[in-house]
């Protein structure tokens, strides 16, 4: 396969940010000396934000990041970072009430603020852990899956399918179980044991059944406890940046399954870009089912997942797509990574897509790191 030269530059640019700026800053300035843990975000002088609450998924989505870049030869001091967020977890947050998880959130003090266990969480540390499995062989860490998702099932599985949203209960969400989706594909290709790959089919049924608006194309966010859609506005709501993961995600599942995914990816990939795209190649953070915007702002993940959805329509051959994936790493540097601070990202832009003044979060850093690696495994055609 030969990669177009648009394509090439971008990624290199990318890639470049990232082990250059992006991985020294937000290890040398966002990691807590003391503790090991992770910053919560930083202000836009590049200075953490210690005193902040910390909340344990973006330890889980940092300790991704770093697996991810110790994988890669991008972090010599990966294992390191990683290792050490771990063993904050385990010292601070272990939840009291659920053995093999932990608290939402702690303060700078590293006194739990917030026990209540999120199924989202869950989802990400399960990322994080397949990470830690497949870069450093570290068997702990698949005992940890295997614990926490025995766990979700005995304590929110439900009989009408899938889970609920945590200890808090609350309006059920797909979004949960897209991470979920995420994560088990992560652990059947980190260890090749078709049990998670069984698991990952249950949540495609999910996705077919529940989660996917055949009658509109487009893939619903909010449900009752029954997985019916919500009947009011917030039921018609529809994020395109959503539509772009799933791509990524069914093509994932059809390269792992050979599951017949193509039309859903089509109409996915279609709708989200008819729907949800502007003239800037940037993706409104909500639409509704019938295409109307209704939240113009845009929101930097938006970017990640659409780069990473041009790049699974390329490796299908889709024509253009490859371009277009080029266009929208361009569109990420104009937009987001323009910052005076190298390694730094503005996290969401208002409908004129002029920068809302707020902190760059560090969960992000998970979404750009996927997408660049993405970009850079597409130009390395593996």
């Amino acid at each position: 396969m030969t990669v177009s030269a648009p394509l090439i530059q971008a990624t290199e640019k990318f890639a470049h940010w990232m082990q250059t700026y992006a991985l020294p800053l937000w290890q040398q300035q966002g990691i807590e000396s003391s503790s090991g843990a992770s910053t919560e975000c930083m202000n836009a002088l590049g200075k953490a934000e210690f005193a902040q609450d910390r909340r344990t998924r973006v330890q889980a989505r940092q300790m991704f990041t770093y697996a991810v870049a110790y994988e890669l030869g991008w972090c010599a001091q990966g294992q390191g970072i990683v290792t050490a967020i771990q063993h904050y977890l385990d010292n601070h947050a272990t939840h009291p009430q659920y053995p093999g998880a932990y608290v939402f959130k702690l303060d700078a003090a590293h006194q739990v603020v917030d026990n209540s266990l999120d199924t989202y969480d869950c989802a990400f540390f399960l990322l994080a852990w397949s990470y830690q499995f497949r870069a450093f062989g570290d068997t702990c860490a698949k005992l940890r899956a295997e614990r926490l998702l025995a766990l979700l099932d005995s304590t929110f599985k439900t009989t009408t399918g899938g889970w609920l949203e945590g200890s808090l209960g609350g309006t059920r969400r797909q979004n949960p179980h897209m991470h979920l989706f995420e994560a088990l594909l992560a652990w059947y290709e980190a260890s090749g044991e078709a049990k998670w790959l069984a698991r990952a089919a249950e949540i495609f049924s999910l996705f077919e059944l529940k989660f996917f608006s055949h009658q509109h194309g487009v893939l619903y966010e909010y449900f009752h406890q029954d997985l019916s859609p919500l009947s009011f506005a917030q039921g018609q709501a529809v994020e395109p940046g959503h539509h772009m993961e799933w791509v990524w995600l069914l093509r994932r599942y059809q390269m792992f399954s050979d599951a017949p995914v193509s039309a859903y990816c089509d109409t996915l990939y279609q709708r989200g870009i008819q729907f949800g795209q502007d003239c800037n190649g940037l993706l409104f953070d909500e639409v509704n089912h019938l295409g109307q915007v209704t939240k113009a702002s845009k929101r930097l993940w938006t970017v990640t997942e659409l780069i990473k959805a041009h790049l699974a329509e390329a490796r299908m051959g889709r024509p253009g797509a490859e371009l277009a994936a080029a266009k929208a790493i361009n569109a990420l540097f104009e937009h987001h990574l323009n910052c005076p601070v190298p390694g730094l990202y503005i996290e969401r832009l208002d409908e004129h897509n002029q920068p809302l003044a707020q902190s760059a979060p560090a969960t992000s850093m998970y979404h750009l790191m996927m997408a660049c690696v993405e970009a850079f495994s597409y130009c390395q055609n593996k």
